[in-house]
Parts: structure tokens; sequence; C-alpha cells
């Protein structure tokens, strides 16, 4: 783990101030500008100085997973009649989690006034074809945020990717969720996901529901609408979070100390690699040498003004 001290670096565009690490392509904070003057919202968790020398993207804002999103199981899958071996990076356990590119060096390909890029290029350091090059970029677009991931496949032979953002969003004691879902999945003592189901009452948030009502819920959605609601009625701001079709399977983790709100709007079902009866719900994508993926995270935060929140649960 990166132990070296970490330097924020900082890009502000329109009404939005955002900070990150060059380590990891971490954002370790985006704030946004009210419109009615009194100063800045925290929209993501903000990373004090600890949080920063720790190394560990989950004390962060938000880190890219690249080239799979949350669990693998056992750090291996069958792809193209040969396993594929992966890092488990969770020690002691024995899966993988989150990909490779949250604990690599990224660069600024990219800084002005419209556009922040940070790039990164993995080379087949684990000899297990995965080569490629990603990047995160930003752009400001009449009062929201646009926030691109894509990865480009480098290698001679095909490979399967999936790709997702994990923000820790900003949370208060009264914040709430809203978004809408046909599906879940029940998970083993893992949190690896064993059975496809319904939405039932304890993981429904069509309406807005209060997240300390729900603490420690780890739940992964399919045939979500890529549309969602983050309200905090104490600070008087709703933030709408909008994303593209190839991330329209979303991780709500709500850990138990109350300390941040994760959406994670991701390309595909954990360990999907291994469970060939839940790729109808999210699927990878099998890359080509050149080929890309690509995905964007949008983000709009207004204040709540006349908007009724009602938490009928």
């Amino acid at each position: 783990m990166q132990k070296k001290p970490m330097q924020e670096m900082f890009w502000e565009s329109g009404d939005f101030r955002l900070g990150f690490l060059p380590f990891g392509g971490a954002v370790t904070r985006l704030e946004w500008r009210r419109p009615d003057g009194a100063g800045y919202a925290h929209l993501l968790r903000p990373s004090d100085q600890s949080a920063l020398d720790s190394g560990n993207p989950s004390y962060l804002g938000c880190f890219p997973m690249v080239p799979f999103a949350n669990r693998l199981a056992f750090s291996q899958f069958e792809f193209d009649n040969r396993i594929i071996g992966v890092p488990a990076n969770r020690p002691p356990g024995p899966h993988a989690i989150h990909g490779f590119s949250s604990r690599e060096e990224w660069v600024v390909g990219k800084s002005d006034e419209a556009t922040l890029r940070l790039e990164t290029r993995h080379a087949d350091t684990h000899n297990n074809g995965f080569d490629y090059a990603a990047w995160q970029e930003f752009r400001v677009r009449d009062g929201f945020l646009e926030w691109e991931l894509g990865v480009q496949h480098l290698g001679q032979g095909a490979m399967p990717y999936g790709i997702g953002l994990h923000p820790w969003f900003y949370a208060t004691e009264d914040v709430e969720i809203e978004f809408i879902a046909e599906g879940c999945f029940n998970t083993d003592d893992d949190m690896l996901p064993v059975a496809a189901t319904v939405v039932d009452l304890s993981r429904d948030f069509s309406t807005p529901r209060a997240a300390r009502r729900h603490r420690g819920l780890d739940c992964h959605y399919s045939g979500w609408d890529g549309a969602a609601r983050i309200f905090w009625p104490e600070n008087g701001v709703v933030l709408s979070l909008g994303a593209s079709s190839t991330l329209r399977n979303l991780q709500l983790y709500l850990p138990r100390d109350g300390g941040a709100v994760c959406l994670e709007p991701v390309s595909h079902v954990p360990n999907v690699h291994n469970r060939v009866d839940f790729k109808e719900f999210g699927d990878v994508l099998v890359l080509a040498k050149g080929q890309n993926l690509i995905g964007t995270m949008t983000l709009a935060p207004e204040l709540l003004a006349d908007i009724t929140v009602s938490d009928p649960v």
C-alpha cells in the first residue's frame, strides 16, 4: 500500500471545485458553489490529510474501477479456454475487488477551465492479458458535472472488461436516497452475488428513504434506469445523478458508521465473469485491440427549494 505523503491537487470550473490525487486517479473532494451565496456544499465526502496519506482509495472521495468493478471470486475466471488470474488485493481474503487502477499512478493529460483529464497506462504486469490505457475526463456543462471513465484495450488478444465509479457521497444524519431498479441480488457471507431476486421493501428506494435506517446495506441492483437522487434536507441541497447506458448497474453501500453514501454506477454484475447465469443482468464487454468501453456519470446539484421530500418508512 502506498505510504508516501500525498499532495492534493485542485481543479475549478464553473460552480464546481474538485480535489484529486494522481495516485489512483482518486477524487478527494467535490464542492459546489451554492447559488444562494451560502458558500460551497460538499457533494463527496472530503478527504483529510490522514486519508490522503493512507494510500487507501476507500478513504477518499471517489475512485475508478478498471478493468472490473466490485468483487471477483477467488481472484480468477475462465476466458478463452484459459484461467485468468488477478491479484487478491484485500488480504487475508481470497477475492479480488475493484480492479487495478485505483492503486496505480495517473497523470494529468489536460487541465484547463473547460476540462480535466487524468490518464493511466496499465501494461500487462500480471501476465494475464489485461493491457490497457484508461482515462477520466471531467467537464462542466450548464450547471452539471460530466464525469467520463474510459478504457482502451491494447493487448493482442481480446479480453473482457468492466468499469465503474465508486463515489463516497457526503453524508449527514438526514441524508436520503432515491432510485428505481428492476431487481437486485442476494449475497453470501463474502458479499458475492448468489441469486437474482426482486427488490423487496427493505431494499426499495423508489421513493426517498433515510439512509440511516438502512446502514450496513451492501446490495447490487440490475435494471437500473440510470437516475438517482441524494437529498440533504439539513443543507437544503439535492443532487441528481445520471448514468450512461454503459453504466446501468448500481451498487449501493451504506457504511454502518453513517460516514458516507455509496451509489456506484457500474457496467456489470459483480463476479459475472464466473456466473454465466448472471450475464443477462449486466455482463462484461469483450474488447479487441484498440476497442473502448466508455461510461459517463453526471452530477447535477440544486437547492431543494420547493421540492417536497417524504420518507414513508
